[in-house]
């Protein structure tokens, strides 16, 4: 995750939001999907139990990329 790929999913009309659980051990991450709509953001999806904000903003993007191919192609 680096800032370009960060302001392509952004000016591309999503967002990942990778936030720790609210639990002091074992650290947990959970991750929500956010698709920018007409008038408001749309959550699209979120998911716990990722060991690493790294692991969360992974699945985030691989995400998005399904759905968008699921869209092309329906």
């Amino acid at each position: 995750m680096n800032k370009q790929e960060l302001t392509d999913i952004l000016n591309d009309g999503w967002w990942i939001q990778v936030s720790p659980l609210a639990k002091i051990q074992p650290t947990e991450w959970i991750a929500g999907i956010y698709r920018k709509g007409k008038r408001t953001w749309v959550t699209e999806n979120c998911k716990g139990g990722f060991e690493s904000p790294f692991q969360a903003h992974e699945w985030g993007v691989t995400f998005i990329k399904n759905y968008k191919l699921k869209k092309q192609n329906t």
